[in-house]
């Protein structure tokens, strides 16, 4: 109901309340078991968002979301799409000795 008495604009008026209260319904629809009307939210946040940084918690809420949905492929998916974005290689398999090599 909040988001209703922002302007149509707000993401570009009022980013930081866009921002917040988009997280905050994400994550009171997730506490809801509104897996679906979460997702929705946090695909919003995540093509509005201006930076990773703004992204990150909307990713590990998501990524959250699909592990309790037993969406294991999904949550996968998604670490990988962040991690890689922040520069990380994710390899294709893993095997002891690249484990070893890693740590």
């Amino acid at each position: 109901v909040a988001s209703s008495l922002l302007p149509n604009d707000h993401w570009e008026s009022n980013y930081d309340i866009s921002l917040r209260l988009s997280f905050m319904m994400a994550s009171a629809a997730n506490s809801s078991c509104k897996y679906d009307d979460a997702e929705i939210i946090l695909q919003r946040i995540l093509k509005e968002a201006r930076c990773t940084k703004d992204k990150l918690p909307s990713y590990l809420l998501l990524s959250q979301i699909f592990q309790a949905q037993g969406k294991v492929v999904d949550a996968y998916g998604t670490c990988s799409s962040i991690l890689t974005q922040l520069g990380e290689t994710i390899p294709d398999s893993v095997d002891p000795e690249v484990v070893g090599a890693m740590i």
